[in-house]
């Protein structure tokens, strides 16, 4: 388990945005990621904003967990390589 960052913002769609404590490579996508309590809170699906700023957006288990999140550290599990791919196409 690795320290991702800290949360920036909860959105009411379920997803959070995260400002990157680690260096940005497009293989945390994919990746899960959890709270300090090792509790699982959804994956990460995207990487926006500026090169030098970027920001790593996470898809929530469920919109419900918005609600219940109190820690703003969080961390992520490297995902397989291949394990997500964009367009939904799983191999």
């Amino acid at each position: 388990m690795r320290r991702l960052g800290f949360i920036e913002t909860v959105g009411r769609g379920g997803i959070l945005i995260v400002k990157p404590s680690v260096e940005v490579k497009g293989e945390l996508i994919g990746s899960l990621v959890y709270d300090s309590n090792l509790r699982r809170l959804g994956k990460i699906v995207d990487v926006i904003g500026r090169v030098d700023d970027p920001r790593v957006v996470v898809k929530l288990e469920s919109k419900e967990l918005a609600s219940t999140i109190r820690d703003y550290n969080v961390y992520y599990q490297p995902g397989r390589r291949g394990e997500y791919r964009r367009g939904g196409v799983h191999g």
